[in-house]
């Protein structure tokens, strides 16, 4: 490898690693105002808030997107994604907006902030690499099985806290509370793992981030927006207090960011080196949810985000045996992007 090629590497190597941080500091933001606003409204019942609140949050998402779009095509840059892929995007941003969104926002109004993300990072961990090795071919490492394990035994001790978290976000709690949102954690988990390595296999091309991400939003912002007039109705939709709706659209600005950084970070990255470095939001989630929201801080909260972390350290560990091996690829690829 020639010094410019060199150079070149360490560059991406570094903006990958801004972009996955700049991603991690924004997703916890949008999730500390998806928190303050977690519990539904009277008028509402838990799940149509919930779809009501996804909707909020994805509408910056995509008013950027296409705005970045057509200052593209007026550029005379590629703006739109190739018709083969918006179908399987369009599949793609369902999955993540009803069961990530949606699910994310039921599991803050069941099990709280400390556990709904580290349950949901266990999970993203988990399902990225195994979609991964199905669908772009990623080898599974012994660092990576044994992170998978971490990872189980995470989800595995945060569920034993559950129980009192669950009983100081609802007034009456019993097991098929607790079990969906454990299950509401882990599917938005799933469904944000398995779309992450869809964006990364279409970002890693001469496809816009913006386009990828303007389906993917679109999809949602319909989707989620048709659901909740049909369900809920526009009358009760204004109803939603003025405080809330900005703390929704805050946490849309700030997923706005995050999603864009992410999406750049697919670009330098692996998909198991940008969860990890999204990992952090883990720590930072526990820290929220007992200093600001009064969340229990119990023993298994703490071991279960311990155990996370450990399976994420782990996970880094994966791209080594075969670096020497991609390195060559991977730069070709970096270097061919067109960035927004």
């Amino acid at each position: 490898m020639t010094e410019p090629q060199k150079r070149s590497a360490i560059d991406s190597s570094t903006w990958g690693l801004i972009l996955g941080m700049i991603s991690s500091i924004a997703y916890m933001t949008a999730n500390l105002g998806l928190r303050s606003v977690a519990g539904g409204h009277e008028s509402m019942s838990d799940v149509d808030w919930a779809i009501w609140v996804a909707t909020n949050r994805v509408f910056p998402v995509v008013t950027t997107a296409w705005t970045v779009v057509a200052i593209r095509a007026l550029r005379g840059l590629k703006a739109l994604p190739p018709a083969k892929i918006v179908l399987p995007l369009i599949a793609t941003g369902l999955f993540m907006q009803w069961g990530g969104n949606v699910g994310f926002q039921f599991a803050l109004s069941r099990v709280g902030l400390a556990i709904t993300v580290p349950l949901t990072f266990a999970t993203v961990l988990l399902s990225a690499a195994i979609v991964g090795r199905l669908v772009i071919n990623d080898p599974l490492t012994p660092y990576t099985v044994w992170a998978m394990v971490a990872m189980m035994g995470a989800v595995t001790v945060l569920s034993q806290g559950t129980e009192r978290a669950t009983a100081a976000m609802v007034q009456q709690s019993d097991i098929m509370t607790i079990v969906l949102g454990v299950g509401t954690a882990c599917l938005a988990g799933v469904a944000y793992g398995s779309g992450g390595v869809m964006i990364r296999r279409c970002v890693t091309g001469d496809i816009s981030q913006s386009a990828v991400i303007a389906v993917l939003s679109s999809t949602g912002f319909i989707s989620l927006g048709s659901a909740s007039l049909w369900r809920i109705g526009l009358d009760k939709l204004l109803e939603t207090p003025v405080d809330q709706w900005l703390r929704m659209l805050g946490a849309g600005v700030a997923t706005a960011v995050a999603f864009f950084a992410i999406t750049g970070a697919y670009r330098f990255l692996t998909t198991i080196k940008v969860n990890l470095l999204n990992a952090s939001q883990a720590a930072m989630a526990a820290v929220a949810g007992v200093l600001l929201f009064d969340e229990p801080n119990t023993i298994w909260l703490q071991l279960g985000t311990i155990l996370t972390i450990v399976g994420l350290i782990l996970s880094a560990q994966r791209d080594k045996p075969e670096q020497s091996r991609q390195k060559a690829p991977e730069t070709a690829s970096t270097t061919s992007v067109d960035a927004d």
